[in-house]
């Protein structure tokens, strides 16, 4: 269940959207049964999802509380953990950009339909929960077309420790727009072979978010 717990952190499984059945999830962790039922119970008494009854119930994934109550305890978290995000933003710079580089010398074409896929979904994303999902789906492709576990994992991990700062930054379709038409030159390159532009492409794009969180996590610290 880490990886489902994983792909919820990461947006990949939107708020409000049910898990798979069951029996989907016993095949599709190779575990028995009651294991899953554990590992559902467990996601619900930490609020990760609610269970919902009836013909139309299941598994569902729960939105964060968005009133000023839970944002500010959000922000006090991210104070103290201001260090920790430094040190991702670090990290970023150096895994994306050489994922990027590997990933246009390796990808097959189904590799780059699936990236450019995950492009064209953010960019007709309609609200910004809809959008993170698909540009973190971006990243990851981008990580998985390198088939190197050690990339793609460091990668989601990144991502991950990322997560929560990024849905902190502010919600405007001009952001939306420069993302993804930085996103679309990295495609290009990617589908060119051109290895040093796409990662000196991905190096840029990951500059511009960590401008953008620096310059939140400085306003936070003179409150």
């Amino acid at each position: 269940m880490e990886q489902i717990r994983r792909q919820i952190a990461l947006g990949l499984i939107a708020a409000g959207s049910a898990l798979p059945p069951e029996r989907e999830l016993v095949k599709l962790f190779g575990v028995g049964r009651v294991t899953v039922q554990l590992a559902i119970g467990q996601l619900e008494a930490e609020r990760v999802i609610e269970i919902r009854r009836g013909r139309a119930g299941g598994s569902f994934v729960i939105a964060p509380s968005s009133d000023d109550r839970a944002l500010d305890y959000r922000l006090i978290e991210l104070r103290r953990e201001s260090d920790r995000v430094l040190e991702a933003l670090e990290y970023r710079q150096i895994i994306e950009p050489a994922a990027a580089g590997v990933a246009a010398r390796l990808c097959r074409k189904g590799e780059l339909r699936e990236i450019e896929s995950t492009l064209e979904r953010s960019e007709g994303a309609v609200d910004d929960a809809e959008f993170m999902r698909w540009d973190t789906a971006f990243h990851l492709a981008i990580a998985n077309a390198t088939r190197n576990r050690f990339l793609a994992e460091a990668v989601e991990r990144v991502r991950l420790s990322m997560s929560s700062v990024l849905s902190l930054l502010p919600d405007t379709e001009v952001w939306h727009d420069i993302s993804n038409r930085q996103h679309r030159e990295i495609l290009d390159a990617l589908k060119k072979k051109d290895s040093e532009r796409a990662a000196e492409l991905m190096r840029r794009h990951a500059s511009s978010a960590d401008k953008s969180v620096r310059s939140l996590l400085k306003s936070l610290s003179r409150r």
